[in-house]
């Protein structure tokens, strides 16, 4: 799939339709920035957050169908699909997807989450040992599937991933994790995250700021400066900061070492998605299988593997494997 090179004209390539479409943006961000701080009480009351989750409870099909809908908005899922598409649809897409998805969730949720410290809707049976304000899972749906809408630029999938955002944001509510205004705020902190990671993007392409530094200068910062961030107090920042450094310092390596391609018949492409997933898997899971404990470095390290997994060793598998067709 070949995708549009990265501009400013992020909606379409029309004048006329890409300011109309900027202009609901921003309508819509200052519409629910107004509505949370005039209903912000009312948006975190307990009574109507029960009332939402006593449907989803006593509903054994909406409870599956919304456990469903909120893994679109999980880094898990993210982390597979996003993979899948560096390895068989698009190297750039889904590397660019790779480093956003960690850095949108870090910025517009756990830190904010920290600073802020709200307490979750008191529902029982569900446990959750961070803080509710914004919502990590909408504003990384909003992130990665308004980050992918942009890219692709397609109606069909403009619809599809604002379905998604709204249903993920939505789940968040009915299975009793969030309370409607974390949801409002994780949709305004993701729109944030868009605009300024598209608006940073484009001046560090425009002004060749990647070609100015040495490859080690590049892997070093790669690995510093997430490494660096991960000590911040939040509680899934060594997970996300991980995610981070291994896609950035994997495909800088795949770039220089490798030169992936990603030509395959249908077999090549399932097989590598199913090996590499797998992996994955193994990866994230397994210290946690067999430690009792996980400890700052350690998080820090199998996430980072993950990634890195995904950006270059696993290409490099599949070219020794014979899963790319040279």
């Amino acid at each position: 799939m070949e995708l549009p090179p990265l501009t400013r004209n992020y909606f379409s390539s029309q004048p006329n339709r890409e300011i109309f479409f900027r202009r609901l943006c921003m309508f819509l961000l200052l519409t629910l920035t107004v509505f949370l701080y005039f209903f912000w009480m009312p948006l975190r009351d307990t009574a109507f957050t029960y009332s939402l989750v006593s449907l989803t409870v006593d509903n054994t099909a909406a409870y599956i169908f919304f456990r469903g809908v909120t893994t679109l908005g999980s880094e898990g899922f993210f982390l597979l699909f996003l993979s899948v598409i560096y390895w068989s649809v698009n190297k750039a897409l889904g590397f660019w997807g790779l480093l956003l998805m960690p850095l949108a969730i870090f910025v517009t949720s756990e830190v904010p989450k920290d600073i802020i410290r709200l307490p979750r809707p008191e529902v029982r049976g569900v446990t959750v040992p961070t803080y509710t304000f914004p919502s990590g899972h909408t504003s990384g749906a909003v992130s990665v599937w308004g980050y992918l809408a942009i890219m692709i630029k397609r109606r069909w999938f403009w619809v599809a991933s604002i379905m998604i955002m709204f249903l993920v944001g939505l789940s968040r509510t009915m299975l009793g994790y969030h309370f409607l205004g974390d949801v409002i705020g994780g949709i305004i902190t993701g729109i944030v995250f868009l605009a300024v990671f598209f608006w940073l993007a484009n001046y560090l392409m425009e002004n060749n700021i990647a070609e100015k530094l040495t490859f080690s200068m590049l892997i070093f910062l790669a690995l510093a400066v997430p490494l660096a961030l991960s000590f911040i107090p939040a509680l899934y920042a060594p997970n996300l900061m991980g995610y981070l450094a291994g896609a950035a310092s994997g495909h800088l390596l795949e770039r220089k070492n490798l030169n992936f391609k990603l030509q395959g018949n249908l077999i090549q492409h399932i097989l590598r998605s199913l090996l590499g997933m797998v992996v994955i898997a193994i990866i994230v899971l397994g210290p946690t299988m067999i430690l009792s404990y996980n400890f700052h470095l350690l998080t820090f390290i199998k996430h980072g593997l993950a990634t890195f997994w995904a950006t270059y060793l696993a290409p490099l598998v599949f070219i020794k494997t014979g899963l790319v067709r040279l």
